[in-house]
Protein backbone atom coordinates (compact mmCIF):
# COMPACT_ATOMS: atom_id res chain seq x y z
CA UNK A 1 0.00 0.00 0.00
CA UNK A 2 1.43 3.37 -0.97
CA UNK A 3 1.78 6.26 1.43
CA UNK A 4 -0.76 8.18 -0.66
CA UNK A 5 -3.48 5.64 0.14
CA UNK A 6 -3.06 6.17 3.88
CA UNK A 7 -4.55 9.28 5.42
CA UNK A 8 -1.91 11.49 6.97
CA UNK A 9 -4.25 11.95 9.91
CA UNK A 10 -4.06 8.28 10.88
CA UNK A 11 -0.30 8.56 11.42
CA UNK A 12 1.31 9.42 14.72
CA UNK A 13 3.23 12.68 14.82
CA UNK A 14 6.47 10.68 14.81
CA UNK A 15 5.39 8.62 11.80
CA UNK A 16 4.42 11.74 9.86
CA UNK A 17 7.74 13.38 10.73
CA UNK A 18 9.70 10.34 9.59
CA UNK A 19 7.75 9.96 6.34
CA UNK A 20 8.32 13.60 5.49
CA UNK A 21 12.05 13.15 6.17
CA UNK A 22 12.28 9.95 4.09
CA UNK A 23 13.11 9.46 0.42
CA UNK A 24 9.43 8.78 -0.35
CA UNK A 25 7.93 11.46 -2.64
CA UNK A 26 4.88 11.89 -0.43
CA UNK A 27 4.04 13.55 1.82
CA UNK A 28 5.97 16.46 0.39
CA UNK A 29 6.12 20.20 0.85
CA UNK A 30 2.53 20.84 -0.24
CA UNK A 31 1.04 18.37 2.20
CA UNK A 32 3.32 19.56 4.99
CA UNK A 33 2.19 23.14 4.38
CA UNK A 34 -1.47 22.12 4.51
CA UNK A 35 -0.99 20.04 7.67
CA UNK A 36 0.72 23.03 9.28
CA UNK A 37 -2.14 25.30 8.26
CA UNK A 38 -4.64 22.82 9.69
CA UNK A 39 -2.84 22.93 13.03
CA UNK A 40 -2.90 26.71 12.84
CA UNK A 41 -6.66 26.62 12.38
CA UNK A 42 -6.90 24.17 15.28
CA UNK A 43 -5.07 26.72 17.43
CA UNK A 44 -7.67 29.33 16.49
CA UNK A 45 -10.41 26.87 17.36
CA UNK A 46 -8.82 26.30 20.77
CA UNK A 47 -9.02 30.01 21.55
CA UNK A 48 -12.63 30.13 20.44
CA UNK A 49 -13.62 26.97 22.33
CA UNK A 50 -12.03 28.10 25.58
CA UNK A 51 -13.70 31.50 25.29
CA UNK A 52 -17.12 29.93 24.75
CA UNK A 53 -17.02 28.42 28.25
CA UNK A 54 -17.61 31.77 29.96
CA UNK A 55 -19.28 33.83 27.26
CA UNK A 56 -22.94 32.98 27.96
CA UNK A 57 -23.55 36.16 29.93
CA UNK A 58 -22.74 38.28 26.86
CA UNK A 59 -25.31 37.14 24.29
CA UNK A 60 -23.88 38.95 21.27
CA UNK A 61 -20.33 37.79 21.97
CA UNK A 62 -21.52 34.26 22.67
CA UNK A 63 -23.39 34.08 19.36
CA UNK A 64 -20.38 35.47 17.55
CA UNK A 65 -18.15 32.82 19.06
CA UNK A 66 -20.64 30.06 18.26
CA UNK A 67 -20.83 31.06 14.61
CA UNK A 68 -17.08 31.39 14.39
CA UNK A 69 -16.57 28.01 16.01
CA UNK A 70 -18.75 26.35 13.38
CA UNK A 71 -16.89 27.99 10.50
CA UNK A 72 -13.45 27.25 11.93
CA UNK A 73 -14.40 23.63 12.56
CA UNK A 74 -15.54 23.23 8.95
CA UNK A 75 -12.28 24.77 7.77
CA UNK A 76 -10.28 22.24 9.78
CA UNK A 77 -12.15 19.46 7.99
CA UNK A 78 -11.65 20.89 4.51
CA UNK A 79 -7.94 21.52 5.04
CA UNK A 80 -7.49 18.04 6.48
CA UNK A 81 -9.01 16.57 3.31
CA UNK A 82 -6.83 18.75 1.10
CA UNK A 83 -3.66 17.56 2.85
CA UNK A 84 -4.49 13.99 1.86
CA UNK A 85 -5.63 15.07 -1.61
CA UNK A 86 -2.31 16.80 -2.22
CA UNK A 87 -0.32 13.64 -1.53
CA UNK A 88 -2.68 11.57 -3.66
CA UNK A 89 -2.51 14.00 -6.59
CA UNK A 90 1.26 13.98 -6.66
CA UNK A 91 1.35 10.19 -6.37
CA UNK A 92 -0.96 9.96 -9.40
CA UNK A 93 1.26 12.36 -11.33
CA UNK A 94 4.27 10.14 -10.62
CA UNK A 95 2.31 7.11 -11.84
CA UNK A 96 1.57 8.99 -15.06
CA UNK A 97 5.28 9.71 -15.48
CA UNK A 98 5.96 5.98 -15.21
CA UNK A 99 3.55 5.01 -18.00
CA UNK A 100 5.04 3.24 -21.04
CA UNK A 101 6.12 5.37 -24.00
CA UNK A 102 7.18 2.92 -26.65
CA UNK A 103 4.55 3.63 -29.30
CA UNK A 104 3.20 6.97 -30.44
CA UNK A 105 -0.15 6.07 -28.88
CA UNK A 106 1.51 5.32 -25.54
CA UNK A 107 3.45 8.56 -25.71
CA UNK A 108 0.29 10.58 -26.38
CA UNK A 109 -1.57 8.87 -23.56
CA UNK A 110 1.34 9.46 -21.18
CA UNK A 111 1.55 13.15 -22.11
CA UNK A 112 -2.17 13.62 -21.48
CA UNK A 113 -2.04 11.74 -18.17
CA UNK A 114 0.98 13.75 -17.02
CA UNK A 115 -0.69 17.03 -17.92
CA UNK A 116 -3.88 16.07 -16.12
CA UNK A 117 -1.94 14.97 -13.06
CA UNK A 118 0.19 18.08 -13.02
CA UNK A 119 -2.82 20.37 -13.29
CA UNK A 120 -4.52 18.63 -10.38
CA UNK A 121 -1.32 18.75 -8.35
CA UNK A 122 -1.33 22.51 -8.96
CA UNK A 123 -5.02 23.12 -8.32
CA UNK A 124 -5.04 21.46 -4.89
CA UNK A 125 -2.38 23.75 -3.38
CA UNK A 126 -4.31 26.69 -4.80
CA UNK A 127 -7.52 25.42 -3.19
CA UNK A 128 -5.64 25.00 0.06
CA UNK A 129 -4.20 28.51 -0.09
CA UNK A 130 -7.71 29.90 -0.62
CA UNK A 131 -8.91 28.02 2.46
CA UNK A 132 -5.94 29.30 4.44
CA UNK A 133 -6.83 32.85 3.44
CA UNK A 134 -10.30 32.24 4.89
CA UNK A 135 -8.57 31.11 8.05
CA UNK A 136 -6.82 34.47 8.29
CA UNK A 137 -10.21 36.17 8.13
CA UNK A 138 -11.45 33.94 10.95
CA UNK A 139 -8.36 34.78 13.00
CA UNK A 140 -9.04 38.48 12.57
CA UNK A 141 -12.63 38.00 13.75
CA UNK A 142 -11.57 35.80 16.65
CA UNK A 143 -9.01 38.27 17.97
CA UNK A 144 -11.74 40.67 19.08
CA UNK A 145 -14.00 37.96 20.53
CA UNK A 146 -11.83 35.56 22.51
CA UNK A 147 -10.70 35.92 26.10
CA UNK A 148 -7.47 37.88 26.52
CA UNK A 149 -5.53 34.92 27.93
CA UNK A 150 -6.07 32.87 24.74
CA UNK A 151 -5.42 35.57 22.17
CA UNK A 152 -1.94 34.13 21.81
CA UNK A 153 -3.56 31.01 20.34
CA UNK A 154 -5.23 33.16 17.68
CA UNK A 155 -1.99 34.97 16.90
CA UNK A 156 -0.07 31.70 16.66
CA UNK A 157 -2.67 30.30 14.30
CA UNK A 158 -2.48 33.40 12.14
CA UNK A 159 1.32 33.19 11.91
CA UNK A 160 1.14 29.52 10.89
CA UNK A 161 -1.48 30.28 8.25
CA UNK A 162 0.56 33.09 6.70
CA UNK A 163 3.66 30.92 6.54
CA UNK A 164 1.62 28.04 5.12
CA UNK A 165 0.19 30.18 2.33
CA UNK A 166 3.70 31.20 1.31
CA UNK A 167 5.02 27.66 1.46
CA UNK A 168 2.11 25.94 -0.30
CA UNK A 169 2.40 28.41 -3.18
CA UNK A 170 5.95 27.15 -3.70
CA UNK A 171 4.37 23.88 -4.84
CA UNK A 172 2.31 25.84 -7.35
CA UNK A 173 5.41 27.62 -8.61
CA UNK A 174 7.22 24.31 -9.05
CA UNK A 175 4.45 22.98 -11.31
CA UNK A 176 3.25 25.94 -13.33
CA UNK A 177 6.04 26.13 -15.88
CA UNK A 178 5.49 22.50 -16.90
CA UNK A 179 1.80 22.96 -17.75
CA UNK A 180 1.72 23.10 -21.53
CA UNK A 181 -1.68 24.74 -22.09
CA UNK A 182 -0.87 28.44 -22.01
CA UNK A 183 -4.36 29.74 -21.21
CA UNK A 184 -4.76 27.36 -18.29
CA UNK A 185 -1.25 28.11 -17.05
CA UNK A 186 -1.94 31.85 -17.15
CA UNK A 187 -5.25 31.42 -15.30
CA UNK A 188 -3.58 29.38 -12.56
CA UNK A 189 -0.78 31.95 -12.32
CA UNK A 190 -3.33 34.74 -11.86
CA UNK A 191 -5.10 32.76 -9.15
CA UNK A 192 -1.77 32.14 -7.45
CA UNK A 193 -0.85 35.82 -7.47
CA UNK A 194 -4.19 36.80 -5.94
CA UNK A 195 -3.75 34.28 -3.15
CA UNK A 196 -0.27 35.53 -2.40
CA UNK A 197 -1.86 38.90 -1.67
CA UNK A 198 -3.71 37.32 1.26
CA UNK A 199 -0.42 37.09 3.13
CA UNK A 200 -0.21 40.90 3.12
CA UNK A 201 -3.62 41.35 4.76
CA UNK A 202 -3.54 42.91 8.25
CA UNK A 203 -2.70 40.38 10.93
CA UNK A 204 -4.90 39.71 13.93
CA UNK A 205 -3.45 41.66 16.83
CA UNK A 206 -3.76 41.42 20.58
CA UNK A 207 -5.86 44.14 22.19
Amino acid sequence: MSNASISLWTLTAAQLRDQVASTEPTPGGGSVSIVTATLGVASIQKGVTVSLKKSATDFARHQGLLGLSSRVSALMVSLSELADADSLAFQRYLKACALPRTTEGEKAFRRAAKEEGLVRATQIPLEAAAEMARGLEFAEAAASLVDPHVRSEILAGSVLLRASIKSVLLSVDANLSDISEAALRDALQLQRNKLEHAVTLPAATAH
